[in-house]
């Protein structure tokens, strides 16, 4: 996946894991807007500090970067090797704790593709809901990101998750 220095594509999934279509499920952070929704989030419980998983480098498949570029033709045995290797990472972006209490903040702050589950979400707005200072947080005065942040949060709780690129 092409790596966005600056900005954050975050895509609500389906239950299946397909990216699901339409405007409504899609949400972009600039840099700035990001890191201010990342110390709301925090302010309010709703994220976790667990550390940034240990992904394998494609070379541990006998692989280099450009293999995978995309549109680039290979024989069989490299076509496997990148199939294998991407679902060890795709394994590892997916992963969630049986019983997670928030969103685990790398799973933000990073545009690796990491999926952040139904269950982590529900636990981050459970978060959220339960803290004195709710009431006022979505007052539309001043940045609208956060309560469209908060609204698309909703959205991908109902249906399977999101991923953020």
């Amino acid at each position: 996946m092409e790596k966005h220095p600056v900005g954050y594509d975050i895509y609500i999934q389906t239950p299946n894991g397909r990216l699901a279509e339409g405007e409504e499920n899609y949400f972009r952070f600039e840099l700035v807007p990001r890191l201010r929704a990342l110390d709301t989030m925090s302010h309010f419980g709703m994220l976790t500090d667990l550390p940034y998983p240990s992904i394998p480098l494609p070379s541990a498949y006998g692989l280099t970067e450009m293999d995978l570029e995309p549109g680039v033709k290979h024989d069989l045995n490299i076509t496997n090797r990148i199939a294998e290797y991407t679902s060890v990472y795709r394994a590892v972006m997916d992963a969630a704790e049986p019983e997670p209490t928030g969103i685990p903040k790398y799973k933000l702050a990073y545009n690796d593709g990491s999926l952040v589950t139904v269950t982590e979400i529900t636990a981050a707005l459970s978060a959220y809901e339960a803290h004195p200072s709710v009431a006022i947080a979505e007052v539309p005065i001043g940045d609208p990101t956060w309560r469209h942040w908060i609204a698309f949060l909703r959205r991908a709780k109902d249906h399977g998750g999101l991923r953020a690129y």
